[in-house]
């Protein structure tokens, strides 16, 4: 498998470096085009560690790189060089292209190299913008460093290797945070890449089985979740695996879900521990966070209950202990408890999302009104939510709680059949005036994974409004429906397809007894990344891949649809 290094960055399991190729544009911001070496450490902005120049005769050079999990080659007309990892903190880079890092390509304050030994065979890299430090020698050839001082800053700090005559150089960079400790290994290049390649193909046979049709996608597909894994570290309690190493550096406390479901199978501690990641963070009174990285949480925004909806899939998956269930069932009561006092402000018996970030749907035209907004997905989510809190309940022979979380599920019910749909048709409900809001969105027939507990009109309607051509395309289900006049090609939730919405989507049609009609969009879906990878989001109707191109839901998604519906 050769990836692409533009749209999916070269790093490893655990670890917080990596390696992208920048066409020009990061994030939607412009940068100078080329290598980098980067640092996940931080925000989701992530910050570009130097600039990797090629060089030949001491000039930038042209240059092409290959990409395999196990090892990335930068070649240039008379040069090769090869980089892999030894270990989650430390590089290897091993040939004779010299190579110029560029430590002020960001022009960050604070950021130095500076010698470890009277030799100057050590230099350490000092990052203060992106809190790392790295310790950079050659086991092999020579590094060189040329900088300018002014004050307490450098205005030009750069490091550059070259090889010998007629050998290759070997170089090692290291990650520390706080002391660095000198060691005497001596690296073999060759069998790190082999002990790299075996560590990658091990998590490989991690991940469900699909049809062989789909085999160059699940090679990338699960190199893009091995290599978004990054350890314990800061807030990070437990392993993470990130929405990706490009620039949506984050856990969110919902798309966690997805990806804990794709490791369910075969890795069921890997999964409960990216299920449970996020509760790490519940607060006393029950509400969890937006996001989480190492260094940051955000509480500005919540995301949807999916989390009973969820736990129910895992337990049907894999085994889990009482005290895993009873964990569980503490901290989704407190996760529903939050919902039900702290975000039904008007006490009709319906909760809002206080802004499309708390839906996960950003900017859906369901939120095109000044919110807070009431809508009929959020409901379904909490309604599932306390009935698997029942289930559990009764587990524990908790009856008395049983029977209130079954009082309160059939009541949102009933409040959501009375209060967010006419005649069938489901709309929302703005203000705590209770506006009737209507939307050409997706987000309105979520409600569908209740299954049967709706009204069989509701679920008729919902059925045939999927069948129609109004959100179904080629490639699956769009977010806005493309007749609508506020459709946009890229415009995030108003019209791409997303691997969670029709996820959710999929499995309100199985819930509704639709599971060929179901089997079918998972093809469209699949078949759509087989050609454009595994992007953040895809348009609609091209099926191109949007925004970040190395998403670690969207590759989960893939895994346990094309699992669950088309292998068997």
């Amino acid at each position: 498998m050769i990836m692409n290094l533009r749209s999916t960055p070269y790093s490893y399991r655990s670890s917080y470096m990596a390696f992208s190729e920048i066409p020009g544009m990061f994030n939607g911001m412009p940068i100078e085009e080329g290598l980098y070496f980067r640092s996940i450490h931080g925000s989701s902005k992530t910050s570009m560690v130097a600039m990797m120049k090629p060089l030949y005769d001491n000039k930038y050079c042209d240059y092409t790189t290959e990409v395999t999990p196990y090892k990335m080659t930068i070649k240039t007309a008379d040069a090769q060089t090869e980089v892999t990892f030894y270990d989650a903190k430390t590089v290897l880079l091993c040939g004779d292209v010299p190579l110029l890092f560029d430590f002020m390509s960001e022009n960050r304050p604070y950021t130095y190299l500076v010698p470890q030994d009277i030799n100057k065979e050590y230099w350490m890299a000092d990052c203060y913008g992106e809190n790392c430090r790295y310790m950079i020698h050659a086991q092999s050839g020579q590094i060189t460093v040329d900088q300018d001082w002014s004050g307490c800053n450098a205005k030009k700090s750069e490091l550059k290797i070259t090889a010998d005559a007629n050998e290759k150089y070997l170089i090692v960079i290291e990650e520390f945070m706080e002391n660095w400790e000198k060691s005497d290994r001596v690296y073999d290049f060759a069998k790190t890449v082999e002990q790299c390649k075996e560590t990658y193909t091990s998590f490989k046979e991690l991940m469900p089985q699909i049809p062989a049709k789909y085999d160059e996608l699940a090679e990338v597909a699960a190199y893009v979740n091995w290599e978004s894994l990054v350890a314990p570290y800061g807030f990070l309690k437990r392993e993470a695996m990130l929405m990706s190493k490009n620039w949506m550096c984050n856990v969110w406390s919902w798309d966690h879900c997805f990806n804990a479901l794709t490791l369910a199978y075969k890795a069921p501690q890997m999964a409960w521990d990216q299920f449970m990641i996020m509760f790490d963070y519940q607060t006393a009174i029950g509400c969890l966070p937006d996001s989480v990285n190492d260094s940051k949480i955000i509480h500005n925004y919540c995301k949807p209950p999916i989390h009973g909806w969820i736990l129910r899939k895992l337990m049907q998956i894999m085994p889990l202990s009482d005290v895993q269930l009873s964990d569980a069932y503490d901290k989704l009561s407190k996760w529903t408890n939050w919902w039900l006092t702290c975000r039904d402000n008007n006490n009709d018996g319906l909760c809002e999302y206080n802004h499309g970030n708390d839906s996960g749907w950003d900017n859906s035209t369901a939120f095109s009104e000044m919110p807070p907004t009431t809508t009929p997905d959020l409901a379904a989510f909490l309604i599932l939510q306390m009935d698997v809190l029942c289930e559990l309940a009764k587990k524990f022979g908790k009856e008395d709680e049983a029977v209130s979380w079954k009082e309160k599920s059939d009541t949102m019910l009933a409040n959501m059949i009375t209060k967010l749909y006419e005649n069938g048709e489901p709309h929302a409900l703005d203000g705590l005036d209770n506006r009737v809001h209507k939307s050409d969105t997706l987000l309105f027939y979520l409600p569908l994974i209740l299954g049967n507990r709706l009204p069989e009109d509701i679920r008729r309607k919902g059925i045939a409004t999927l069948k129609s051509n109004k959100f179904m395309t080629s490639n699956g289900f769009a977010t806005e429906s493309p007749a609508s006049s506020l459709y946009e090609d890229d415009g995030y939730w108003r019209g791409p397809i997303w691997a969670p919405s029709t996820f959710i989507i999929i499995d309100g049609l199985t819930e509704c007894g639709e599971k060929e009609f179901a089997k079918v969009m998972v093809e469209r879906f699949c078949d759509m990344m087989s050609k454009s990878g595994c992007a953040e989001n895809f348009d609609a109707v091209t099926g191109e891949g949007l925004r970040d191109l190395a998403y670690t839901w969207t590759a989960s998604v893939m895994f346990v649809l094309a699992h669950e519906y088309l292998m068997k």
